[in-house]
């Protein structure tokens, strides 16, 4: 089926978002469209965002259980989706997105026109191996990306030909979120990797810790690192409202956290599959305290 003809099958209408009551003052929202629209992340769609109270705590995360595909040569992002309310079965609410697999990221600097891909994707791996490999050295590397905000250099989502959608579904009972992760309508040529991205904002949940018993703050989350423990959570700053994942069979589990002004904002736990896996499962366990 083309993208139009799944468009028409899932229309884009809903212009209030669904709302989803998960315990006392905490609650998420999945939007049709692509808001929240905060800084880098403005344009492309969002998973389920958490809240507390009449606060949305995504920042420039994306959400809960977001499809990104990478390919040999582009990666793709979502900025067509549609939702629907598929069943509310005693305590348990479910309610399905899915994510048209049409756009790519750019970079353009200023009025001058595209930076050409291939090389600036060359010095974007060079920049990610020596950041990755120095985590001493975060605070300086943020503030050179705060000087590529200074020259102008900008991230752009294009939207290009669709690679065909992935559906994901969300199921909440108390404080359990189940996802499910359909990739079957997926064109998997040239596919190198599947991620699923589950993040909220990195101004709010600054603290990690496993159940190996590491613990870490802020910048020392790090980027995006594997997660040797079985289970992984990400806290505000008073342990008060908390996030866990676990790590899968068929997939490998990685942290990450980004703060640099004006350009990120986002922590979250991601989870890295191959292109034979057609489907995936995986809980997030809610926790409010207090």
């Amino acid at each position: 089926m083309s993208s139009s003809g799944l468009l028409q099958n899932y229309p884009n209408s809903l212009e209030e978002p669904i709302a989803i009551p998960i315990g006392n003052r905490l609650s998420a929202r999945l939007y049709a469209d692509s808001r929240p629209h905060y800084l880098e992340t403005a344009s492309i769609q969002k998973g389920l965002v958490l809240m507390i109270g009449n606060k949305e705590l995504i920042e420039e995360g994306v959400g809960f259980g977001v499809p990104v595909v990478k390919y040999t040569d582009k990666t793709y992002f979502s900025s067509s989706a549609s939702v629907a309310h598929i069943r509310t079965e005693g305590s348990a609410l479910k309610f399905e997105k899915t994510f048209v697999l049409d756009t790519v990221s750019r970079k353009r600097f200023w009025r001058t026109g595209y930076i050409n891909d291939e090389l600036y994707s060359h010095l974007h791996k060079s920049f990610e191996r020596l950041y990755l490999s120095h985590e001493n050295l975060s605070t300086y590397f943020n503030k050179m990306m705060e000087f590529r905000e200074a020259t102008k250099i900008k991230t752009e989502f294009e939207k290009v030909k669709p690679k065909g959608w992935v559906t994901v579904s969300y199921e909440l009972q108390f404080s359990k979120l189940s996802v499910s992760v359909d990739f079957t309508k997926l064109d998997l040529d040239d596919c190198i990797e599947l991620l699923i991205l589950n993040e909220q904002g990195s101004k709010f949940f600054a603290k990690y810790a496993d159940s190996s018993g590491l613990k870490l703050i802020g910048n020392k989350i790090g980027a995006w690192h594997p997660v040797q423990a079985n289970q992984a959570t990400l806290m505000n700053q008073n342990e008060q409202i908390k996030f866990s994942l676990r790590k899968a069979s068929s997939s490998s589990l990685f942290r990450g956290w980004e703060q640099t002004k004006n350009r990120f904002s986002w922590a979250g736990l991601s989870y890295s599959l191959q292109p034979s896996n057609r489907e995936f499962d995986y809980t997030i366990e809610l926790t409010l305290n207090g």
